[in-house]
């Protein structure tokens, strides 16, 4: 495919220096009422780190943002907890049965898990527009939320997913224009364990497979195991359906397997299995020990690292909530103690049963054709419309997710930066 060329100058975008960014930084808004002008981004809960990185910078690195340009760089996260995790019922506010020492612990008061619904917070996609339920999900959240945005609220949507031809079609259908694919970085999905454990080093693709669909039930059942618990039951911990990590994990474990049919039904059939939250280690380490050093999540290396790093919090010690400058712990770095990834240091996809399982993805992107091809500049005394000044300019300075400053900010984020174009036709775009 070929787009027209112009001829672009630098656009007006001066990053602060690293002396100025102590006062200067500020996190991410999540909640920020967008202006007209504002570039607008929704979906993916795993990759809003990176995207908010890149918007509003992170420590001393500066964001797109941080230059003081006149039309911001909005990243809403996907739900009203900026760490990606969802937000439930008041269990205080349901009805409670106690336990007689017999059913739960003589005295204390349970809810059923029923009775628990996630709750979907909404917000504002621009200033002065009514309020909508926050877009959230790589899914619908991303990719399906720009195809159905006839507002034009929003500008980018955060997705790991390719587009079709079925997505273009709809898109061309509801907009009268057609989708453009950015991957700006690549993240890896891996299988996470206690870091005390019955698991081998190694899981193969075939293993995870089977013991996800329930064939294999214990540690013994892996041909070749020699592990210290070839009788204990595995635990596979399962991801919200909804979860666009779950999509990940079911497509990679089809890729692993070739020839063999992976529906997510079949991966949700072992009945050892328990529903857990994704991209979150309490996962496992909330376990009681008997399930923790059986216990296996699919799980992101970005997260991983990023847990790692100090950035994310932990809002709850336990026995209370954590509340914000009325006790210590308002500031207490969450990390991945606890957990360890296995094969975490691999890079390349095998697509063998026999192989480790793990796979890539994508972090994308997903704009509209008829933005790329606006000749009306975004910021003043610039001549790049926004998704030139951002995300991919054929003819002209770097975007600036392809810059060093976003390239380290996507570092940062815990990822690998990763650049390629993707056009109308979902083919590859030679940039050379």
């Amino acid at each position: 495919m070929t787009y027209r060329r112009r001829t672009a100058a630098a656009a007006f975008v001066a990053l602060a220096t690293a002396g100025s960014l102590a006062a200067a930084h500020s996190p991410a808004e999540a909640d920020f009422s967008p202006q007209p002008q504002d570039v607008v981004s929704t979906g993916s809960d795993i990759i809003q780190n990176s995207f908010n990185f890149l918007a509003d910078g992170y420590g001393q690195l500066p964001g797109y943002n941080t230059a003081g340009n006149r039309y911001r760089f909005v990243n809403f996260d996907s739900s009203g907890d900026a760490q990606g995790r969802s937000a439930f019922t008041d269990p205080r506010l349901l009805p409670t049965i106690t336990g007689n020492g017999t059913l739960g612990e003589s005295g204390a008061k349970y809810v059923k898990q029923s009775d628990i619904k996630l709750l979907n917070p909404t917000i504002s996609l621009r200033a002065g527009q009514d309020l909508v339920v926050r877009p959230s999900g790589g899914g619908g959240g991303g990719r399906d939320a720009i195809i159905n945005d006839d507002q034009r609220w929003i500008d980018v949507g955060r997705s790991p997913d390719v587009l079709t031809p079925e997505n273009q079609a709809l898109a061309f259908s509801k907009l009268n224009t057609k989708l453009l694919r950015v991957q700006i970085a690549t993240d890896r999905q891996l299988i996470a364990t206690s870091t005390t454990t019955n698991a081998p080093a190694t899981i193969s693709a075939e293993a995870i497979l089977n013991i996800y669909k329930g064939t294999w039930k214990t540690w013994g059942d892996i041909p070749g195991y020699s592990g210290p618990a070839p009788t204990e039951t595995i635990v596979p911990l399962l991801l919200p359906t909804d979860a666009g990590m779950w999509n990940t994990f079911v497509a990679n474990v089809r890729k692993q397997n070739p020839g063999v049919t992976v529906t997510p039904d079949s991966l949700r059939a072992n009945p050892n299995s328990i529903g857990v939250q994704q991209n979150d280690p309490t996962a496992i380490t909330a376990l009681p020990e008997a399930q923790r050093k059986n216990a296996i999540v699919p799980f992101p290396r970005g997260r991983f690292r990023t847990l790692n790093s100090g950035y994310y919090t932990v809002t709850s010690d336990g026995s209370k909530t954590n509340n914000y400058n009325t006790e210590n712990g308002h500031r207490t770095p969450a990390s991945a103690a606890g957990i360890q990834l296995l094969d975490g240091t691999t890079n390349t996809d095998v697509l063998q049963a026999s192989a480790p399982y793990g796979g890539n993805f994508a972090y994308n992107a997903i704009i509209r054709e008829d933005d790329l091809l606006s000749d009306t500049p975004w910021q003043p005394g610039s001549t790049l419309n926004w998704v030139e000044a951002l995300f991919y300019n054929p003819d002209g300075p770097e975007p600036f997710v392809r810059t060093p400053a976003g390239e380290a900010l996507l570092e940062a984020a815990g990822v690998t930066p990763e650049y390629h174009v993707f056009g109308t036709d979902n083919a590859e775009i030679d940039l050379e």
